[in-house]
């Protein structure tokens, strides 16, 4: 009888309130320095998981082989060592066990970092974060929370190494739960600053967030050619827009100077390819803006309208697949924010990945962008 009386939900707005925390304190300490070595990206974010972890008692990270042997790709090498067994730790083989455990960790005031190995192996458990992590805050109206960091290793293109447990290019679960956070860095720098906004993310805002490392990109130093070191950490090139619904801007000399012919948004490896690409077209005359999503949801569409030049065509690079991809809702955002110019986007096929060379039929290539980029700036063939 009493919960009869009490206000019902009038309107949208009170009933997403809560899908988001509403943080009143937050225990304090002290900000984690990056390490100023440069590093390639798996390497880059083990140093910062253990800066993050000498600065913040509360962390702990766990997951399938993370602890003794560091993880598949040493994404965690040596934090076991450094920090004892208690707060680095091999779990069981099943996802379910991984991520329920996480839950259980962040009710009791830590900020669980648990590893999922592959991210087709998060299909298994997916409905820990959509039934259990992410709808506490919802169905409590903000009483509990579940902070954490799921570190997954993920998305297509290892050479030698696959088959569709191993290469998955879908990430349609996680941009379907309302109030998760999805990261994906480009760069080991990118992944430094992004994996500590993740961290303070769970840690401050008691948030639900997805670190989605491309594997591909774990051992890249080089982006144009050998020994530029380009793909390794640099502190000062990458810290400028990694704050939570920011994109990262790549600018690109060509004939107009630093007005583009062409904008391309992207993001993981679709912003390695671009980036190679952009400096292609720039030897052609071609000025290119890479624009780097960094978040993939929620999007971060106002930061990317805001510095969009509206008058250059958009090339979309998805590497994802092409139904149910983020690229969709870009292209109709656009369109809903009335962006008139030409847009394209080349995406991966609908299909799962096979074993070797067969997989680079059904994911997109630096070549695709290219011709897709020389289509849309008038010198390709059958240009618009």
């Amino acid at each position: 009888n009493e919960a009869a009386t009490r206000p019902k939900l009038t309107n949208s707005a009170e009933v997403m309130t809560p899908i988001i925390p509403d943080v009143q304190s937050v225990p304090a300490y002290p900000k984690a320095d990056l390490p100023p070595k440069p590093q390639h990206m798996s390497r880059a974010i083990a140093a910062t998981l253990a800066s993050e972890m000498e600065q913040n008692e509360d962390i702990v990270l766990f997951g399938e082989d993370v602890g003794k042997k560091g993880g598949v790709y040493g994404a965690s090498a040596g934090l076991q060592k450094q920090f004892g067994q208690g707060r680095v730790f091999d779990t069981l083989l099943d996802e379910q066990t991984i991520l329920g455990l996480a839950i259980g960790m962040a009710h009791n005031g830590y900020v669980p970092i648990p590893e999922i190995q592959f991210l087709a192996y998060v299909h298994n458990a997916e409905d820990q974060i959509r039934g259990e992590a992410a709808t506490l805050s919802f169905f409590s109206d903000g009483q509990f929370t579940n902070p954490m960091v799921i570190r997954i290793a993920g998305l297509a293109y290892q050479k030698g190494f696959g088959g569709h447990f191993h290469n998955d290019n879908s990430i349609a679960v996680f941009r379907d739960i309302p109030g998760v956070i999805l990261a994906c860095p480009s760069s080991a720098g990118n992944a430094q600053h992004l994996l500590k906004e993740c961290i303070r993310l769970a840690r401050e805002e008691r948030r639900v967030v997805v670190f989605l490392e491309p594997i591909a990109l774990y051992g890249i130093k080089d982006l144009h050619e050998d020994g530029d070191g380009l793909m390794l950490s640099d502190a000062a090139a990458d810290a400028a827009s990694i704050r939570h619904d920011s994109v990262r801007r790549y600018e690109g000399a060509g004939k107009h100077g630093t007005i583009p012919d062409l904008t391309i948004i992207t993001y993981g490896n679709g912003t390695y390819f671009a980036r190679r690409c952009q400096k292609r077209l720039a030897d052609q005359g071609t000025a290119v803006q890479v624009i780097d999503l960094c978040w993939l949801a929620p999007l971060p569409m106002d930061d990317l309208l805001a510095g969009l030049d509206r008058k250059a065509p958009i090339l979309i690079v998805d590497e994802c697949r092409r139904s149910g991809s983020l690229s969709e809702e870009i292209m109709a955002r656009l369109v809903d924010e009335d962006v008139s110019v030409p847009i394209k986007r080349v995406t991966g096929e609908d299909s799962f990945i096979p074993l070797g060379p067969a997989a680079n039929e059904v994911l997109l290539s630096e070549e695709d962008i290219m011709a897709a980029a020389l289509w849309l700036t008038g010198h390709g063939e059958g240009a618009r």
